[in-house]
């Protein structure tokens, strides 16, 4: 067997190709409040094998390999340890400051020759675990018939619980939140190349793409893009030698009133090569 299944465990589901391991989706896991517990993707790796992912490394605890992670929802931290604080210039602890993104169902989920789907239903706590919003998150898997890798699709609608919801990055220079992949080996000093022609995670950083593409030292690559149908299409992009993220928030904030909702489109190339940029392009016009 070599096609795309999904199992069910008591995490959340595991990713197989054929009988090998492709990806574990762990929706459910008990973590300290400070981190923010939130739904993500660790491990994920190529067809052959290789890691792409890092999970709670001892310098980020809170960077569990792929995930939403929201700096400010509404006066929440939806992201992770400690928060920065402009009247300081630095980063501390603020107690009871934590919120979470609360797994509360998996629904509708779809097999077919082309690929899988599951569907996750959310809730958005703040820190005193008041509901904030309503998520819902579509993942579709598939594997390419034309060269050895996998094309992932994220779907996400985001609506308030109440009156209103507001979220904004984080108010350091970095300006960072929401859709993040931190990369371990052999992506610790991953190289960055954008649709914009920029090379080096320090040129694609605060800088509009429409995908940014990682590759690590030793092979493998990812490919993160950002749909046309997005807000702030095309993105600005949060790039660091191992991070790679869609910073939807570094405008600036965005506030949802009762009825509205944000809704989120990316696609994700995890490959067993680096690709031309031709060859992602082409990929990109499939996505879109």
């Amino acid at each position: 067997m070599n096609a795309l299944t999904l199992r069910r465990n008591a995490l959340g589901f595991e990713l197989h190709d054929g009988d090998r391991l492709a990806a574990l989706y762990r929706a459910a896991e008990e973590l300290a409040r400070r981190e923010s517990p939130k739904p993500c993707f660790h491990p994920i790796y190529t067809p052959s094998g290789i890691l792409i992912t890092e999970y709670r490394p001892a310098d980020h605890l809170w960077h569990t390999g792929l995930y939403f992670g929201w700096v400010h929802a509404n006066e929440a931290n939806l992201w992770g340890g400690p928060w920065y604080l402009p009247e300081t210039g630095k980063y501390e602890s603020v107690d009871n400051s934590h919120g979470v993104q609360r797994h509360d169902a998996f629904a509708d989920e779809r097999a077919s020759e082309s690929g899988v789907s599951i569907r996750e239903t959310l809730t958005w706590l703040d820190q005193a675990d008041r509901p904030m919003a309503s998520e819902v998150r579509t993942y579709a898997f598939r594997k390419l018939t034309d060269r050895s890798g996998y094309f992932w699709t994220v779907d996400t609608e985001v609506r308030p619980t109440g009156e209103k919801l507001r979220m904004a990055s984080s108010q350091s220079v970095a300006r960072y939140s929401g859709f993040e992949l931190r990369m371990g080996p052999p992506f610790a000093d991953a190289l960055h190349r954008s649709s914009e022609g920029l090379t080096g995670h320090e040129n694609t950083m605060h800088q509009k793409a429409r995908w940014v593409c990682a590759a690590g030292a030793t092979g493998g690559a990812v490919v993160m893009m950002d749909h046309p149908q997005n807000p702030r299409h095309p993105v600005t992009w949060f790039t660091r030698k191992n991070l790679l993220g869609a910073g939807l928030l570094m405008e600036g904030p965005l506030e949802l009133k009762r009825g509205e909702s944000l809704n989120l489109r990316y696609g994700l190339a995890i490959l067993d090569r680096e690709p031309s940029a031709d060859e992602i392009e082409d990929l990109y016009k499939q996505f879109i």
